[in-house]
């Protein structure tokens, strides 16, 4: 009986042994893993197919195919968006040509023989240059022609900034700014994305009415929401407020429909996601930006 029970104990010795150390190795094998995957993510460091024959393997080798795939998907949303970007510019090109002609013939009319027919030209010309100007930059942003330069700011420092240009412009309107936060992006390219959305609330609200603008920051993310009290958008216009060429029924004659387009495309390159809803007493437009650390590559 002795020895059946110590032959016992022995076998669930050497098996719990074996157990722990399986354990070990695949806790070893899963923490291997995770390590390849942070440095795809951080420096894009592939992780390497395993010829081993276990169910670990083949899942180490469905993560390697998964990120040659990702890798193959940005190099061709890279290689397509160049290739936007260059028709768009080619084309810009051609345009602008003719365009300063027009315009130095409407001048040298309007300065020698004016008519009442001279100074619409001249303002429809000015507008033609304007959207080809504002096209060939949104297709740039999306092609990342344009170098972003981020550094850390102060985000509510900028909206300031905004609101203290635009005062003269719109003296009846009312803003308020509320909250803080600090965190990395391109200053110059921020202001023109915040500046559109502020601007566009502006030309689509009545002269009393009011934009608040708020920031809000946690420790993974920065939520910044500019909203109005215009009384909104019909619901079905929601959806194609941020596509170029759009314009709202109530839109200004100069508005051109492309300011919220290029507003998203730079939220997009500081990797922030952005909605448009209606609230209680108007439109509110809200991106949330993740707090990237500086040496992630995304």
């Amino acid at each position: 009986m002795i020895p059946f029970l110590i032959c016992t104990i022995a076998v669930l010795f050497v098996a719990t042994t074996v157990f722990i150390i399986l354990n070990a190795r695949k806790n070893k094998q899963i923490n291997n893993l995770k390590e390849n995957i942070e440095s795809f993510i951080e420096g894009g460091e592939k992780t390497e197919y395993s010829t081993a024959d276990s169910n670990f393997a083949r899942l180490q080798n469905a993560v390697a195919e998964l990120e040659n795939l990702l890798i193959l998907e940005k190099n061709n949303s890279a290689s397509q968006a160049k290739s936007n970007a260059d028709f768009v510019a080619d084309i810009s090109h051609q345009l602008k040509t003719p365009l300063a002609g027009l315009r130095l013939y409407c001048e040298m009319e309007q300065s020698s023989t004016p008519t009442a027919y001279t100074e619409k030209e001249l303002q429809l010309i000015v507008k033609m240059e304007s959207l080809v100007f504002n096209l060939l930059k949104l297709e740039k942003i999306k092609s990342d022609t344009y170098a972003m330069n981020f550094a850390e700011h102060s985000l509510d420092g900028i909206i300031s900034e905004i609101i203290g240009s635009f005062k003269p412009m719109f003296p009846q309107k009312g803003f308020e700014i509320n909250g803080t936060a600090v965190f990395r992006f391109d200053k110059e390219w921020m202001s023109e994305a915040i500046g559109n959305i502020i601007k566009n609330a502006c030309e689509h609200t009545d002269d009393n009415s009011k934009i608040t603008v708020s920031v809000s920051q946690s420790e993974g993310s920065v939520m910044l929401v500019i909203e109005d009290n215009g009384g909104g958008v019909p619901k079905e216009q929601i959806p194609l407020l941020f596509n170029r060429f759009y314009r709202a029924d109530n839109a200004s004659p100069e508005s051109a429909g492309i300011g919220l387009a290029i507003s998203k495309a730079i939220f997009e390159k500081h990797h922030a996601t952005v909605t448009a809803e209606n609230s209680k007493d108007g439109l509110k437009i809200t991106a949330c930006f993740p707090i990237i650390n500086a040496n992630i590559k995304l």
